[in-house]
């Protein structure tokens, strides 16, 4: 059973990859034949086997043959009817050596390809094909010991690129020793294919001017950016615990952070195996190398080597985590990664992925900022009357929420209640707390997510209390030196010995007179003017634990000098009163003459 069960998994994935090679045959005349690196057992077994894609007349005969030569390999070869145990290499990169030119078919933008010294000779071509998704950034390289800066370098490799139609779509031609920029551009670092395909890579050894053929190591792998969410696919491992197309998936990243958080939102019909974090390249590796400002892998991180923590990639299940890992319990359970590096500065990692059992799109995020996100208040409750519901809005000010809540209390924090806050313009929350009682005072915290997983929070708080009222006028709106400058007033609510204070306020001087309302709730002030001039006069209530505070209009008095009359009535009465006496007494003297 488990031999009927590996050669159908076994076939339909060879299968498969041989009629793609159909297919480039016919597009690009190639004559297909099988190297060791693919069918190692059937060259053993048919050391000479060639098959010219011009004899099979249909596909289905063509996978007649196939299947025929594949059940021979199960009876020669006893290991292949135990568990399968390809490498990920193994089995997704596919390398033919032809008459018409040397290819390597790499079927997940992930793996490295090595190049050997003498491998491509001067003049000759080597092409890699790889399937690329549009609107995707690639970060693709090609370095190693061919690649010299100084005076003397010996290999020239020029690579060109192809679009799925055949069509060239750029070439890049830099002088001897020096690594070619792969990007669409030559100011971008990434590669971003303008339709989905297979995309074909050649390097060519340049014969005009190169005089080696060094050791040179190709690499494609998708680029993602840090503090944004992506999206990814993922199948659990098939029913002989061998991972198929999409179990295993690794993404490269660059950032300047020290401190990095990988977060994966898992779906309920997924199990993961792994996540995976990678150092490649750091500030510190000696000899490292920089595209557009972009480091490169540590080559030989990228086979599996280790420098204390930098390198080991590794896509099997087994062997090297890497510098921070994680790994599902229970189907649907969210992961998360924390790694901080040694040293300050760009570097570069690899996130590997790995399916256990079901499938599933995984939602990820590599968090590299932290601290910048803030709430700020829209609205502030002020002035919350007795039983009157009250809106809490703030307002994050760089990132989108992805959820909120608001917790309150009106017992200082022996007792909360808990709203869930809607989110509003991705980047607003509010909510609306129940109307209170009077004398009450309402404490709340604001807790909310982002998408970047950052937690924003907030705290603040506000009185329940009924409203006031102070109402003044003046007795007289102008007096005179000596005179009393007096207003009188009341307090709304009326109540009895409610402290007011009067001021009056002049250019100079200013006088505060603290008064106590009657039952009525009246109170009245004053003071004796002693200069002229304008003053301002306005009373002040602070308010209670149930009343809020309030404060009068502002009235204007007016201080002048008193008037002549005013100021000599005294004399002008005692003189009168002069006049008279005398006028009296020279009366009776008259009559009594």
């Amino acid at each position: 059973m488990l031999r009927s069960t590996f050669f159908h998994e076994f076939c339909g994935r060879q299968v498969e990859v041989l009629l793609f090679f159909v297919e480039v045959r016919s597009k690009f005349r190639i004559r297909t034949s099988f190297s060791q690196q693919i069918f190692p057992t059937m060259n053993r077994i048919i050391p000479s086997l060639v098959i010219d894609v011009n004899m099979v007349h249909s596909a289905k005969s063509f996978i007649v043959v196939i299947a025929v030569l594949l059940l021979v390999m199960l009876a020669v070869d006893p290991s292949l009817n135990a568990e399968p145990d390809f490498p990920e290499s193994k089995s997704y990169v596919h390398t033919f050596i032809e008459s018409q030119g040397n290819w390597t078919y790499v079927e997940k933008p992930m793996f490295p390809v090595m190049f050997n010294d003498s491998q491509v000779g001067i003049g000759e071509n080597w092409s890699i094909v790889c399937p690329l998704k549009a609107g995707h950034a690639y970060h693709a390289y090609c370095y190693g010991e061919w690649v010299n800066n100084g005076s003397e370098p010996k290999t020239d490799y020029d690579i060109y690129v192809y679009d799925p139609s055949g069509e060239l779509e750029g070439y890049h031609t830099e002088s001897a020793g020096l690594p070619e920029h792969l990007g669409t551009t030559t100011e971008e670092p990434f590669f971003n294919p303008r339709q989905s395909g297979n995309y074909t890579f050649v390097i060519v050894n340049d014969p005009k001017e190169s005089n080696s053929s060094q050791q040179a190591t190709f690499m494609i792998i998708e680029n993602i950016e840090c503090n944004s969410w992506h999206e990814h696919y993922v199948e659990g491992k098939n029913n002989t615990n061998a991972p198929v197309l999409n179990t295993t998936w690794a993404y490269e990243f660059a950032t300047s952070s020290q401190h990095i958080e990988i977060w994966i939102k898992v779906p309920e019909a997924l199990d993961m195996y792994e996540a995976r974090l990678y150092l490649m390249s750091d500030p510190t590796m000696p000899n490292k190398t920089m595209l557009n400002d972009v480091p490169l892998a540590w080559e030989p991180g990228l086979f599996g080597e280790r420098n204390t923590i930098l390198g080991g990639y590794n896509l099997e299940s087994k062997e090297y985590r890497g510098v921070a890992y994680a790994s599902c319990e229970n189907y649907g359970q969210e992961m998360h990664l924390n790694f901080t590096a040694p040293h300050v500065g760009k570097s570069l990692y690899h996130l590997v992925l790995i399916g256990e059992i079901g499938s599933g799109t995984i939602e990820f995020l590599v968090k590299t900022e932290f601290g910048n996100a803030t709430l700020k208040p829209v609205t502030v409750p002020y002035g919350v009357f007795p039983q009157n519901e009250t809106s809490v809005v703030y307002v994050s000010n760089s990132t989108d929420l992805a959820n909120a809540t608001l917790r309150y209390t009106i017992d200082g924090w022996k007792n909360t209640n808990t709203i869930e806050m809607q989110i509003v313009d991705n980047r607003t929350c509010r909510v609306t707390i129940p109307g209170q009682n009077a004398s009450t005072s309402v404490a709340y915290k604001v807790e909310a997510i982002d998408t970047l997983k950052n937690v924003l929070s907030a705290n603040s708080s506000y009185s329940v209390k009924y409203p006031s009222e102070l109402n003044l006028t003046l007795v007289h709106d102008l007096v005179h030196i000596g005179e009393n400058a007096t207003v009188k007033g009341f307090l709304f609510p009326r109540m009895g010995n409610i402290p007011v204070t009067v001021f009056f306020n002049s250019a100079n001087t200013t006088k505060e007179i603290l008064c106590h309302t009657l039952d009525d709730g009246t109170f009245t002030a004053g003071f004796q003017a002693e200069s002229t001039g304008s003053w301002q006069v306005q009373a002040r209530f602070d308010g209670t634990v149930s009343l809020y505070p309030c404060a009068s209009s502002t009235l204007l008095v007016k201080i002048e000098e008193p008037t002549f009359l005013m100021k000599y009535s005294l004399y002008i009465g005692g003189g009168v009163a002069a006049v008279a006496v005398v006028g009296i007494v020279v009366y009776v003297k008259k009559s009594k003459a």
